[in-house]
């Protein structure tokens, strides 16, 4: 009974967080609880419940249009510890750029753990689009984490396998870490990574490499497959880039 209500503490704070996260970088044109709800696969209820816990604490405030924004108590909880690398403001800057490229979504996320932190998004003005939760995923789960997995050496990618085991719901059949293999094969073979969720959306994933040579986060371009697809030569090549250009400025 205390493990269940500590897994279910856990996991409203992490709500909670990245909810926070979602208001933060929404800046001056602030979010909906709609919004918020899609970013973090939930109803809107929850999402409601979670931002007036937020608005109650002065983190964040909310205008006469119903839309969520930072305050600057908010600020105070920025300090920076020596040390640790502003990847989202650093990435930002070229993220758009790829964006302004090909309007496709684009996604930023670092290795925190056994998961992926997703830190920074940005949505396809187009009709048809794909919506990605904002929410911390096992590293295995997703395409920026098989990116990761395919940046590191054999002894780190089993520790961070371990790590990312522990994190997730659903333990791996034989038959999902074969093919989890081959995808880590081919995005070393390449240059970037995919993964396939079955759900006809095509994702480019490159890792981001610091200063030691280690992976501490990714890119991902994604988009419906039958956009994406016919172009993913041109994608890749661009995607890669930018990851480059990223990672040369975390040295």
């Amino acid at each position: 009974m205390a493990a269940a209500e500590d897994q279910r503490a856990t996991s409203s704070l992490r709500r909670g967080l990245v909810a926070l996260e979602l208001v933060a970088q929404s800046g001056k044109d602030g979010v909906t609880v709609t919004e918020v709800a899609a970013q973090l696969a939930l109803d809107k209820s929850s999402s409601s419940r979670i931002l007036a816990t937020l608005r109650e604490a002065g983190y964040v405030r909310q205008d006469v249009n119903r839309r969520y924004f930072s305050t600057p108590r908010l600020s105070k909880l920025a300090h920076r510890r020596p040390g640790v690398l502003d990847l989202a403001g650093l990435a930002r800057a070229r993220l758009e750029q790829l964006h302004d490229q090909h309007d496709e979504a684009i996604h930023l996320a670092a290795v925190n753990g056994g998961e992926m932190l997703f830190l920074d998004y940005l949505q396809t003005s187009k009709a048809v689009r794909t919506e990605i939760p904002m929410v911390p995923r096992p590293i295995h789960e997703v395409a920026v984490g098989v990116a990761v997995l395919a940046a590191v050496e054999h002894g780190e990618r089993s520790q961070l396998m371990r790590e990312s085991l522990a994190a997730a719901h659903h333990r791996l059949s034989a038959a999902e870490r074969k093919e989890l293999s081959g995808q880590i094969e081919l995005a070393q073979q390449r240059g970037w990574a995919t993964i396939e969720h079955g759900d006809e959306v095509t994702r480019i994933a490159v890792a981001l490499i610091d200063a030691e040579g280690s992976p501490v986060g990714g890119i991902c371009l994604s988009g419906p497959s039958y956009r994406i697809d016919p172009m993913i030569k041109e994608l890749a090549r661009d995607t890669i880039a930018a990851a480059v250009e990223i990672s040369a400025s975390l040295r």
